[in-house]
């Protein structure tokens, strides 16, 4: 089987992106079904518009200085072109006011979006017929949980997972989303909305710890989204920790 194409867009973010972007490079690549090529210079690598039909799939794990005119409108037009994208955690802070960008991605954090505590939190599967989720169970896991994202431009899109946002926490008192899809033009667009790392590794805030991305549920449901987000099924998914 031909494997994914991947171009992994990093080298700014207000994440660790030096520990999530290489984890997820090595998940994807673990899986055997992607081929990642990380770059941390994603402007300039956007600017060669023949290299983009090199891709099936744009893995964004970037919040940073807005990408060139020339990188803007060749990852527009890929992903309108059919090229999948997948949105991880805190990329969908980036570019307020690039509303093309806005529309590939529908719910972003804006003014008004928060976040309470890191915490342990129950994510409940709420659309069991999708391709992504339909072999996925509710599942436990450490992080942070994005409240109140906004939505743009009337984009249609799809939840396919919640979390309560428990006022304990410093929380909405409400379900939000942590998985969700769109789409742009032919483009599918994956949204993962779980995925926080501070930098460091202090074992008294598992927050500067890699205990979200080590979740093998968190894990099974980030490949099961890259490989609809490029091909628009699933198969069957192997997380790093398991034979």
């Amino acid at each position: 089987m031909q494997k994914i194409r991947t171009l992994l867009l990093t080298g700014a973010n207000n994440h660790d992106w030096q520990r999530s972007a290489p984890f997820c490079k090595d998940l994807l690549e673990h899986s055997s079904k992607f081929s990642v090529t990380l770059t941390e210079m994603p402007s300039a690598a956007l600017e060669d518009a023949a290299a983009m039909a090199d891709y099936d799939l744009f893995f964004m794990d970037y919040n940073g200085p807005e990408w060139s005119e020339l990188a803007q409108a060749n990852f527009t037009a890929a992903v309108a072109g059919g090229v999948g994208l997948v949105i991880l955690h805190a990329a969908d802070n980036a570019f307020p006011g690039w509303t093309e960008f806005e529309k590939m991605v529908g719910l972003l954090w804006r003014e008004g979006t928060g976040h309470g505590e890191f915490h342990e939190f129950k994510v409940t599967i709420a659309d069991h017929n999708h391709p992504i989720t339909c072999d996925l169970v509710d599942f436990r896991l450490w992080d942070e949980l994005y409240h109140r994202l906004v939505h743009l431009h009337n984009v249609p899109y799809q939840v396919l997972a919640t979390a309560y946002s428990d006022p304990a926490t410093g929380g909405t008192g409400r379900d939000e989303p942590v998985m969700v899809v769109t789409r742009y033009g032919q483009g599918r667009v994956y949204h993962h909305v779980l995925g926080h790392v501070w930098p460091g590794n202090d074992p008294e805030y598992k927050g500067c710890t890699m205990i979200t991305f080590e979740n093998k549920w968190f894990q099974r449901a980030l490949l099961r989204g890259c490989e609809w987000a490029a091909t628009g099924q699933v198969s069957e998914n192997q997380t790093k920790g398991e034979s």
